[in-house]
Order: structure tokens, then C-alpha cells, then sequence
């Protein structure tokens, strides 16, 4: 049956009225969906790794161990690790104190030194122009605070000469004012002119004794003024000569000796070369860097696992390969406070007994630690070694292992014991020695990426 025209009519608004899907959906619905799925492949990377401390975990000797003992005077060899000599305990540099140019290097490196001798020369011109600027400067205040002395002399005899006139002074007055107190009552025997003439004259013989009185005083106030500027000169004269003290301190400087006697290990100087002291380059004053070849001691890399057997005071064997027929007798002086993690090897410094000439500084060595010749404690077991973690990092049963390749962190249950010393706590299982762990874990998760910091 064929529809009719009305029923099409009234079914064309319907089909009008349906919604459309607008055509920017789709994109935006696909870049949120690569965007979540961004977000939480690269959360981590995105959002800012927090800062937590961390410390490694040590090992020592087990208090568990068997004693054997060695009757040998030397003992024997509990391991060995390789090292560099170096000065002991430090380099000595010799340091330019003033700025300036190099005029003369005197040394060479490896040349032997002794105390005080001359190492290089600045140019000294303007240290000698400022030298004679500030003798003359001192010179002329001293010349001056003379003419102020002599000055005060002078005004002192011109106030003794005031003294006299001021004397003669008071005199006329007194005789003017006794002739006019006897005329002036005799106006009938004597002329009114008279009268009048001696009254006059006694006025001005008392305005000159007033004026000479003045006069007196303007001298003493003059001569404290003078007085006062001697000793501003005074002290000027002191200034200046401490102006001339720093100028022959500084001419002095532009000559820099050695402060030890010793042999250059490293020169840093060359005629026409640069010498600034306050820079932020460490080696921009510095001339030198000298040793003294009597007092060497070798730097050891010992690997953590042989860490638990040294000790300060411990004997040694130094062996070197420019001189391999001689033994060089040593002794451990001290141990640094911090591991290396990368190398997994702890620091030590060996003191050299008696050094030979022939041994320089960086020469690779190698280091036989010795038992010293008493009872030796060796470990009776495999697990013989004990394993220490700081107590702020042991939160009830766990602890936090950061790992220093990826850092991140990972939760572990550790077996801690009731054992502890010196803030750390000896741990029975769970950790093993060289490992990172987070001191006072807060708000961690999982494999979340964190900023290790050591202390």
C-alpha cells in the first residue's frame, strides 16, 4: 500500500528533531584518553621526586667469632687493597696575599725548597710608589703638627706680653680715675674744661684695659684652638703611619716564600701570570702547592667487605712498583666518615714509616694490612659479619632501601635485634652492607622515585 502524501508530510519533522553528534567529540574524547594513559605511564617523571635522607648500611666484626692467636712478631696479612701516596696529612699551598703580575718564578716543579726561600715575585713598582707616597704624606703630617707646636709657643709668649700691657693698662686707668674722682668735685677752683678733659681720659684709659683683657682672651681661646688641631695632627701622624706599616707590608708580599721546607709538587705560577686573591677560582692566588717528602701517606680504597677488619693504629706493608725489592713499614692513621657508594670501598689513610726520596706523590701502592702480631680475630662463620642501620631508619619491622641507580624506594621487612650502639642498630636479616636505607620514612609508596641526599 503506497503511503500517502500526508503521512510522509507528518514524518519528515520528526526525523529533523533527532540530535547530532558533534563532530569535535571524537578527537578531544582521544586526546584525554592519551592523556590519562600519559599521566599514568609518567607520573612519577612528571611530579617532583621529594628529598630524603639516607645513610648506608655498615658492617663490623661479629662479637661471635673464634680468636686465633699468632705468635709470629710481624702477624699476617688479613687483606690487602691498592692506594695512591699522597702528603700527610695535607699539601701546603704557598699563596700570593696581594694582587698582582708574576715578574720571576724562582722554582721548578719538584725542586727541593726550604723555609722562607723566595718561590716567585710580583711586580713591585706600584707597591713602591705607594711606599713613598704614604712616607711622604706621614712626613708632611709630621712637619705640620711641628708648625703647630712652634705656634703654640708663639701665641704663649704673646699672651706673657698681654699680661704686661694689661698690667700698664690697668695702671693709667687706675691714675686717670684718681685725678678725675679729685677734680671733679672742684668746680668752682678748677675750669669745667678740665673736669671734662680728665673725665675723658679716664673712659679711654678703662676701654684700652677692657680692650687689652680681650685681646688676652682672644689669644688663649686661640691657643686651644691650635692646641686641639695639634692633636688631630696627632692622631692623623698615627693613621698615616699605619698607612706606611701596610705599604711595606704589601712591597714586602710581592716576594712570596716558601712556607715549609719541602719539595714543589705542583707549580701554578709563570712569569706575566695573574695573581687575584679574592676570586672565586681556589687556585687564583695560588703560586705553589709543596709537601714535605719526609711525612707520606698512602690513600686506600678498602672494599667494605674487608672494612670490618681495620682499624686506627693498625700495622701495615706498603709496597710500591718503583721500588718492588723494599717494604715500607706503615701504620693506619685514620678512616674516613663516609663510604663510597659507588665503589662499595671505604676510605683509609696509611702513615709511611720512613719514605724514601724516590716516592712521589699519586704512585699507585699497595697496602697489606697486618693483624699485628697478637691474637687475630677471624671470622668463624660465613655470616660472622653483623650488619648495622641507623635506628631512625628501622620503623617497627621494615625499613625503606633506596636504590642509587634508579632511586626509588622499596619497602622491606628486616629482622632487627636488641643490639645497638651509637644510634645504630645491628640488624639479624634483611639488609646486606653497602645499601641505601631512608632515615625517618614519611608518606612513601612503592617504587616512588625520590632525591637521596646523604648526610
Amino acid at each position: 500500500m503506497t503511503p500517502s502524501l500526508d503521512s510522509l508530510t507528518r514524518r519528515e519533522p520528526e526525523s529533523q528533531a533527532a540530535p547530532r553528534v558533534p563532530a569535535w567529540i571524537i578527537p578531544v574524547g582521544l586526546l584525554a584518553c592519551f592523556a590519562l594513559l600519559f599521566f599514568a605511564l609518567f607520573r612519577d617523571r612528571l611530579l617532583p621526586a621529594p628529598d630524603v635522607s639516607t645513610a648506608t648500611v655498615l658492617a663490623t666484626a661479629s662479637e661471635e667469632t673464634a680468636t686465633t692467636t699468632n705468635t709470629s712478631s710481624g702477624g699476617s696479612m688479613l687483606f690487602q687493597a691498592s692506594g695512591w701516596i699522597e702528603p700527610d696529612p695535607l699539601p701546603t699551598k704557598a699563596t700570593a696575599l696581594i694582587d698582582g703580575v708574576i715578574d720571576q718564578v724562582h722554582v721548578l716543579e719538584g725542586q727541593a725548597v726550604k723555609q722562607g726561600e723566595a718561590l716567585a715575585t710580583l711586580i713591585d713598582s706600584d707597591a713602591k710608589l705607594v711606599l713613598a707616597s704614604a712616607e711622604r704624606s706621614h712626613k708632611a703630617l709630621e712637619s705640620e703638627c711641628t708648625a703647630h707646636r712652634a705656634m703654640v709657643e708663639t701665641l704663649k709668649k704673646r699672651l706673657q706680653g698681654m699680661a704686661t700691657r694689661i698690667t700698664a693698662a690697668k695702671t693709667s686707668e687706675d691714675e686717670a680715675e684718681d685725678r678725675y674722682s679729685r677734680i671733679k668735685d672742684l668746680k668752682g677752683a678748677i675750669s669745667a674744661a678740665d673736669v671734662v678733659s680728665a673725665r675723658l681720659r679716664y673712659e679711654r684709659e678703662r676701654s684700652l684695659h677692657l680692650a687689652t683683657q680681650s685681646e688676652a682672651a682672644e689669644l688663649e681661646a686661640e691657643i686651644n684652638r691650635v692646641n686641639l688641631e695639634t692633636e688631630a695632627k696627632a692622631d692623623q701622624i698615627e693613621v698615616a703611619a699605619v698607612a706606611v706599616d701596610q705599604a711595606k707590608l704589601a712591597l714586602s708580599r710581592t716576594r712570596i716564600p716558601s712556607p715549609i721546607t719541602g719539595r714543589v709538587l705542583r707549580l701554578a705560577a709563570a712569569p706575566g701570570q695573574k695573581k687575584m686573591l679574592l676570586m672565586d677560582d681556589p687556585d687564583s692566588s695560588t703560586i705553589a702547592v709543596l709537601y714535605d717528602p719526609t711525612k707520606l701517606q698512602v690513600r686506600v680504597d678498602v672494599p667494605l667487605a674487608d672494612a670490618a677488619k681495620l682499624s686506627v693504629g693498625q700495622k701495615a706493608k706498603v709496597r710500591c712498583s718503583l721500588l718492588p725489592d723494599t717494604i715500607f713499614e706503615g701504620e693506619v692513621t685514620r678512616i674516613t666518615g663516609e663510604a663510597d657508594v659507588q665503589r662499595n670501598t671505604l676510605q683509609a689513610k696509611v702513615r709511611i714509616e720512613k719514605p724514601t726520596e724516590q716516592l712521589r706523590p699519586e704512585m699507585l701502592s699497595r697496602v697489606e694490612f697486618m693483624s699485628g702480631g697478637s691474637s687475630v680475630t677471624t671470622p668463624a662463620a660465613a655470616g660472622a659479619l653483623a650488619t648495622w642501620a641507623p635506628q631512625e631508619a628501622v620503623d617497627g619491622g621494615s625499613v625503606w632501601v633506596c636504590d642509587p641507580e634508579t632511586k626509588r624506594v622499596t619497602k622491606r621487612a628486616v629482622q632487627a635485634s636488641s643490639e645497638s650502639r651509637e644510634g645504630m642498630v645491628r640488624i639479624a636479616d634483611g639488609l646486606r652492607p653497602g645499601e641505601q636505607v631512608v632515615l625517618s620514612p614519611q608518606g612513601l609508596r612503592e617504587g616512588q622515585r625520590v632525591n637521596p641526599k646523604l648526610p
